[in-house]
């Protein structure tokens, strides 16, 4: 027959093991949400631009940030490889792209299901200049675009790429 101590004795080591697990996945989430978060701080403060959440709403069932980085050539979807990744279900898994061309921004829509709009209208076929303080909507979430990068050129009337 198996004693009571020695029941005693491994459920003391079983215990042990799994509070030991617990802590270890509790550490390794709050890691990956550290360095996730970090890596849109960093790009904000080093951006030549950003853009800034709009309509922050509370009942969100995913992960928005207030604000993200704008570099010289940014990805937003659902995709993993995506440069700003937003879980958001009516956003594309690669929904538009955001690139610096000549000193100026432009905003370009790949193919997304439900568009990518700038101050109302859709973009469609070609990519659309975006300057300080448009609006600039992906599938339902909406942005105001803030730009950063020194443009003391003159403005040409001619914004095509």
């Amino acid at each position: 027959m198996i004693s009571v101590e020695l029941i005693l004795f491994i459920l003391k080591y079983v215990f042990v093991i799994l509070a030991f697990l617990f802590i270890a996945s509790v550490t390794k989430l709050i890691y990956l949400d550290i360095t996730d978060t970090s890596r849109y701080l960093k790009t904000v403060e080093d951006a030549y631009a950003y853009l800034k959440l709009i309509n922050l709403r509370e009942d969100l069932n995913f992960k928005v940030y207030e604000s993200y980085g704008i570099g010289e050539n940014v990805t937003i979807g659902r995709k993993k490889s995506c440069t700003i990744r937003i879980n958001c279900p009516f956003l594309s898994k690669v929904h538009a792209r955001i690139f610096l061309y000549k000193d100026k921004f432009y905003v370009e829509d790949l193919g997304s299901t439900n568009g990518t709009f700038v101050g109302g209208k859709q973009v469609l076929e070609k990519p659309v200049r975006i300057k300080d303080g448009d609006k600039i909507s992906f599938g339902g979430l909406s942005f105001l675009f803030v730009e950063v990068l020194d443009n003391s050129r003159e403005e040409n009337e001619n914004d095509e790429i």
